[in-house]
């Protein structure tokens, strides 16, 4: 009898508590224009009405394929989507492969002529380069980016083919 008693005030203290969590917020400006907010009222400060706190839910957790529990959604087609028969699709694949390869071959073609480009300007500089070192400084930093833009592309087609296979 005793327990649920104090079970009972101690539930109607927490509600009777709670809302006094809730506080005011105050805005003061200063003689030098900073803006303040806080929960303490001061002389000069205007009492700011905040409209109830929206709550977006947080979205649920997904659950891990191969995992127990886990289960696929059910993602049928609607039946006016255009369907491919599997030969259709096995040729645009190879299709899509040969153009990936081919790109991939240019990059990498364009790459060993950027680090063959980068080696030379760093054995020579020309006359004008040798006057003014920042120009010598501009060319070869062009010509690294070039080498690291060609690089990522290299490895980004490599990527892309390996998780075709």
């Amino acid at each position: 009898m005793k327990s649920s008693r104090f079970t009972l005030l101690a539930t109607l203290a927490f509600c009777a508590w709670t809302p006094a969590a809730l506080a005011d917020i105050y805005k003061y400006v200063d003689e030098e224009g900073r803006v303040t907010f806080s929960n303490i009222p001061q002389r000069g400060a205007q009492r700011v009405y905040v409209d109830s706190i929206s709550v977006i839910p947080a979205p649920r957790p997904r659950a891990k394929a191969g995992l127990p529990g886990a289960s696929r959604p059910s993602t049928t087609s609607p039946s006016n989507f255009p369907k491919v028969d599997s030969a259709t699709q096995k040729a645009r694949d190879s299709n899509r492969r040969l153009i990936l390869q081919e790109e991939l071959a240019a990059e990498q073609r364009a790459l060993a002529l950027a680090r063959q480009s980068l080696a030379d300007a760093e054995s020579t500089r020309s006359t004008e380069e040798k006057q003014n070192p920042q120009k010598y400084v501009e060319r070869l930093t062009r010509l690294r980016e070039a080498s690291v833009v060609h690089e990522k592309n290299v490895a980004a087609l490599t990527a892309e083919l390996a998780r075709l296979r």
